[in-house]
């Protein structure tokens, strides 16, 4: 018997979404003309645990990011959701062996299609990425972070290795790790309609280790305590994964 997913508007009954005319005018229109569901965030592939603790806070600003009196967003019921996929898998295995993720992603609209009408579904993935430092910015996928980069930028260091972060006259040089979003959006009939990726926040902290060479200062990476506790920058870095939505919408309209 084909399970059925319990939808619900805005964020369910369970917690209620504040919506109002701001929301409408921040947020982009959807693809096509008619309401989108939100699948739950990494549904389909399990998150690092680095970015684990962002999947609920970036589920809401999702729905947020959606927000529309006229047209508020479907959000289907994690447990449902994850029964369901779980069923869309087994199928896919029996008929194909190895199943294709995409090919996954469209099954799952086909099924929730036949119990809602929606015009686009969205299947969010958090996922772990490397942001660049230059200086005082880190930059990944799209957005641009301030990192505080402790010690004096009064001498330069030559030496840099790979993975390391390095103090020169003008900041930082190196790589940390940073949390992105990347977006996979689906018509009611499987297919494909557009896909982005946006960097969320930066996970870790820059400190000087208590031991290091008067002359050539070593910067070590810690993972941040709360990361994701910064809405601004999860609406901004949800703006970055939906950059080209406009023109997307465009292409779906003709």
């Amino acid at each position: 018997m084909s399970r059925r997913v319990r939808v619900l508007l805005g964020l369910g009954a369970s917690v209620l979404l504040a919506v109002s005319s701001e929301a409408e005018e921040r947020h982009p229109a959807a693809p096509g003309s008619g309401r989108v569901v939100v699948v739950p965030v990494n549904l389909a592939v399990r998150a690092a645990p680095e970015v684990e603790p962002g999947i609920e806070p970036v589920w809401r600003a999702l729905l947020d990011f959606f927000a529309s009196e006229g047209q508020p967003p479907i959000a289907l019921d994690h447990a449902d959701a994850r029964a369901l996929w779980s069923e869309v898998m087994t199928e896919a295995r029996k008929q194909q062996g190895a199943p294709n993720l995409y090919a996954g992603y469209a099954q799952f609209a086909r099924r929730v299609g036949e119990q809602a009408e929606f015009d686009s579904i969205v299947f969010p993935t958090l996922v772990l990425h490397s942001a660049r430092v230059a200086g005082r910015s880190a930059s990944w996928d799209g957005v641009h972070r301030q990192v505080e980069i402790p010690g004096q930028f009064n001498e330069s260091i030559d030496t840099y290795r790979d993975g390391k972060i390095w103090l020169t006259r003008d900041g930082g040089k190196g790589e940390i790790a940073a949390a992105s979003l990347h977006i996979a959006v689906l018509s009611p009939r499987g297919e494909l309609r557009y896909e982005g990726t946006g960097g969320l926040v930066l996970l870790q902290d820059l400190i000087v280790p208590q031991k290091h060479k008067e002359k050539e200062v070593e910067l070590t990476a810690v993972m941040r305590k709360d990361p994701f506790a910064a809405p601004d920058q999860l609406r901004e870095g949800i703006g970055a994964a939906f950059r080209e939505w406009p023109s997307a919408s465009a292409s779906i309209a003709h």
